[in-house]
């Protein structure tokens, strides 16, 4: 056995202990920020009873209401009683609304996961496609209208991109309809048809942030040494882009489509605003204005859990697509 094998054979359980170390950070991370979150709401004027009895309330009754939900409990004690139904499955009850809070949230997650996969499928392919052929022809015709239009998705607010898409597909050319008129809780058939519009405007944004990452991740690679010695072999055009070009500039662009992945997931409330789905982002607006903290709480720690998990993903495929790191196992 020689010593290269030894360092070969090593590789595999370093790894490990990374994936290990990070997985181990991800949750201690996501259990602390959990209970600021949930310190950080208690803390805010207004609980569910106000919420439900409004300014008419007298402060007799708010303060039965908030007796006979255990409100008026120690924090500590709140606290501890929550988690310990959070590991349960049960994710509390909204006074306000009357209704568990699974009920409620569960339909929008689903809601905005197909909204988000969607939106992904269209953006994240034809970003990188865009990109790596921008970047490597960047003085075409098409590559600079596309780079153009990249900018103006960049720079425009996200609500004139969706007025924009909704006038010219729902009005000028009536395609698709502008506004959901289904509950939250519609099947995924009758869901599908008002889903197009949202999904098109959150694809314009997060592919031109994929694409820009990409075209300059391929103009800088192009120029690199290894790169210039593949064309100077002979290697075909086609080749040295799909080989050498598209691999090494791939890890930046996997960090953007993290943090877009995970924006797909939560930060879609304009979006939603505007088109009237009735996803996550839309139920976030309707408890903040209603001050409902029992559904506000579960919307942030879903939020907290895909950034931590798309940023866990994100560091491991790069590990894995990273040139430097398939240099070491070899």
């Amino acid at each position: 056995m020689t010593q290269f094998d030894g360092r070969r054979s090593a590789f595999p359980d370093i790894t490990m202990k990374n994936l290990a170390r990070r997985v181990l950070f991800t949750l201690g991370a996501f259990v602390s920020l959990a209970v600021l979150s949930f310190l950080g709401i208690d803390a805010l004027p207004g609980d569910g009873c106000t919420a439900l009895l409004g300014r008419f309330g007298t402060d007799a009754k708010i303060a039965e209401c908030r007796e006979e939900n255990q409100l008026t409990d120690p924090v500590v004690v709140r606290l501890g009683n929550w988690a310990n139904d959070g590991v349960h499955g049960d994710l509390g009850y909204s006074i306000k609304r009357d209704e568990q809070v699974a009920q409620i949230v569960l339909p929008r997650i689903r809601n905005t996961a197909m909204l988000a996969v969607v939106a992904a499928l269209m953006a994240f392919p034809s970003a990188i496609v865009a990109g790596l052929l921008i970047g490597r022809y960047p003085h075409s015709r098409i590559g600079r209208a596309i780079n153009t239009l990249g900018v103006l998705a960049m720079t425009l607010p996200e609500f004139v991109i969706a007025t924009i898409l909704w006038l010219v597909f729902s009005i000028w050319i009536p395609i698709f309809p502008g506004v959901t008129v289904v509950p939250s809780n519609a099947t995924v058939l009758e869901l599908l048809p008002h889903i197009w519009m949202p999904a098109l405007t959150l694809a314009a944004v997060v592919f031109a942030h994929s694409m820009r990452t990409m075209k300059a991740g391929v103009t800088t690679i192009q120029t690199m040494p290894f790169v210039e010695s593949a064309r100077l072999r002979g290697t075909k055009e086609r080749v040295t882009l799909l080989r050498h070009i598209l691999p090494a500039a791939l890890p930046p662009v996997v960090n953007t489509i993290a943090v877009d992945a995970a924006w797909l997931l939560t930060g879609t409330f304009v979006t939603e605003a505007v088109f009237n789905y009735r996803g996550l982002g839309r139920l976030a607006i309707d408890a903040i204005s209603d001050r409902d903290t029992a559904i506000i709480l579960p919307i942030i720690l879903f939020g907290l859990g895909v950034y931590l998990t798309m940023s866990l993903i994100a560091d491991m495929v790069v590990r894995l697509l990273d040139p430097r790191l398939k240099q070491q196992r070899s």
